[in-house]
């Protein structure tokens, strides 16, 4: 009352009848107000590690070598034998009309060099090769040459080599 009191004076009766009105103002409305639950308290929010993408893309049609996700036809890592084998097998049985000559590279040992020929004409050089490697000296020569080259990488993450990938592309470089 002590507000009250330097507002409208001591043993004021309007202080009191201000003071008893305000009393009752505050009961009404503690009354006609919800009762509030403590609050819960929550944890703070812990940052989230990002999802793993998901690859919604359309899987593409067979031949497509390409991709986040291994094709179901064969290719050089569902192979039962090495990467090697795999070339070999595709050009012994699919290009039997060549003959295939198997070497590694004078300027990188890493590399396998298949030359294709058709009689005594070279018909195709394919280099095998690590997608690491920046070898470029056979490329130029075959191009000064006027011999059709491929290479295949053996190790490019997402590319699969499909069957039907190699041998569409060695059949369009010996096409012409």
């Amino acid at each position: 009352m002590d507000f009250l009191s330097k507002l409208f004076g001591k043993d004021n009766k309007d202080a009191k009848e201000a003071l008893d009105l305000l009393k009752k103002l505050a009961d009404e409305s503690a009354k006609a107000a919800p009762e509030k639950k403590p609050e819960e308290k929550k944890p703070a929010p812990q940052p989230q590690r990002p999802a793993e993408p998901e690859y919604d893309e359309p899987e593409g049609p067979s031949g497509d070598s390409w991709g986040p996700r291994m094709p179901d036809e064969e290719n050089q890592f569902n192979y039962k034998g090495t990467y090697t084998e795999y070339f070999e097998n595709i050009f012994s049985t699919e290009f039997s009309a060549y003959r295939v000559e198997k070497e590694r590279s004078r300027y990188s040992g890493k590399i396998i060099v298949y030359t294709f020929f058709e009689g005594a004409r070279k018909a195709l050089v394919v280099e095998l090769m690590s997608s690491s490697s920046e070898s470029k000296k056979i490329r130029r020569d075959c191009a000064a040459q006027g011999i059709p080259y491929l290479r295949y990488y053996y190790d490019y993450d997402g590319w699969w080599n499909t069957r039907s990938y190699v041998i569409r592309r060695t059949r369009e470089a010996l096409s012409g």
